[in-house]
């Protein structure tokens, strides 16, 4: 499909803001902590349309809205696309307008929509700029860490068998000197045989409780004494090193911290809103025609 079909279709399609509210809310999160922007010069005009201009800042703020797989073209590359599509918008919407299309009930209900949901989407967007502060998700940082406290780790390796009589087999020739990651590619019928039975760096409750107590009773460089039983077959068991699980970076679970708080900010303020607004809810009449359900006789 060309650049310009497939603009067309963005363009013409329902418009974003049309979007449920709980997903413009995770959408608005990016634009957190953004400084007022400084008044900026006049933006040069690309197009005209019956003498109606069209800036770059215009083409601009359409290309903000594309989708992150078509914004992954720069938009000087798309730039010529976007402004014959921009036309094409500006050229049906004076069509509409001749045709008094605005002044069709139908329109003018969409119209309100439209407005409703724009106004609904800058309010929910300003309401996370002002909240979402440095400090407040620094202090859910903390709290994160605080309700995940650092674990113990182990790195081991495993020889699996189908029989204990295999991993004794196995155990022997470790215990005789053989290398444990060339016994266990030569032995092992799990999945990690290959890489020397290679499970990295892993916590007690990732792994079967047999396997997790036999793993962290044993010091780095260790093997196991005997076969450990599983519901997958018989272990033996090397560690090659301990450690405390570092704690995750700020960098690394902003995203999730900013998801949260916007759901918090928006739940809470749509809690106020409530509070202090007085609903009605009106009890829809059934439709024409429709019987009470009669439940059968036993």
């Amino acid at each position: 499909m060309s650049n310009r079909l497939s603009f067309a279709a963005f363009l013409l399609a329902a418009p974003i803001l049309a979007l449920p509210l709980h997903i413009q809310a995770v959408q608005a999160q990016t634009a957190q902590n953004k400084a007022p922007a400084a008044a900026a010069p006049a933006s040069p005009v690309v197009a005209r349309v019956n003498g109606k201009p069209i800036t770059r800042a215009d083409v601009e703020a359409v290309y903000a809205t594309l989708p992150p797989q078509m914004q992954q073209a720069p938009l000087d590359a798309i730039f010529p696309a976007l402004v014959n599509e921009m036309i094409s918008r500006k050229l049906i919407g004076e069509a509409a307008e001749k045709a008094k299309l605005a002044d069709d009930p139908q329109v003018q209900a969409k119209l309100r929509m439209a407005r409703e949901q724009v106004l609904q989407q800058t309010f929910l967007e300003r309401t996370l700029d002002k909240q979402m502060t440095e400090e407040r998700v620094k202090a859910r940082y903390e709290e994160l860490l605080k309700s995940q406290p650092p674990r113990d780790e182990v790195h081991a390796r495993h020889i699996l068998t189908a029989t204990e009589a295999d991993a004794l087999a196995a155990l022997e020739e470790v215990r005789k000197g053989a290398d444990f990651a060339e016994v266990s590619k030569k032995r092992s019928t799990g999945p990690t045989a290959a890489t020397g039975g290679d499970l990295g760096f892993f916590t007690k409750e990732q792994m079967v409780p047999e396997f997790a107590d036999a793993a962290f009773a044993l010091q780095a460089g260790q093997v196991s004494p005997k076969p450990v039983k599983s519901q997958f077959g018989w272990h033996v068991i090397k560690v090659e090193a301990r450690r405390v699980a570092p704690q995750p970076a700020l960098a690394e679970v902003a995203d999730e911290i900013h998801e949260l708080l916007s759901r918090e900010i928006i739940e809470t303020t749509l809690a106020d809103l409530r509070k202090n607004a007085k609903i009605e809810q009106i009890e829809q009449p059934k439709p024409a025609g429709q019987l009470p359900t009669i439940a059968p006789k036993k």
